[in-house]
């Protein structure tokens, strides 16, 4: 699971997305935002790679 930290580009709200692929190509996302309650251009700000755990089965 990726963290990424996006800015939008109208308002300037700052917000977390969790996603589980990379958007490391990528220098801007289209999405919605809740603030301008439409679909507007995202800065990516920064990114974390959260911390993967391992299943363990003890059957």
């Amino acid at each position: 699971m990726s963290k990424y930290l996006l800015r939008c580009r109208e308002c300037g709200t700052v917000w977390e997305l969790r996603v589980s692929y990379s958007l490391r190509d990528f220098q801007q996302l289209y999405h919605y935002c809740n603030v301008c309650g439409k679909n507007t251009f995202h800065d990516i700000i920064r990114s974390e790679s959260a911390e993967v755990h391992d299943i363990i089965d003890n059957s």
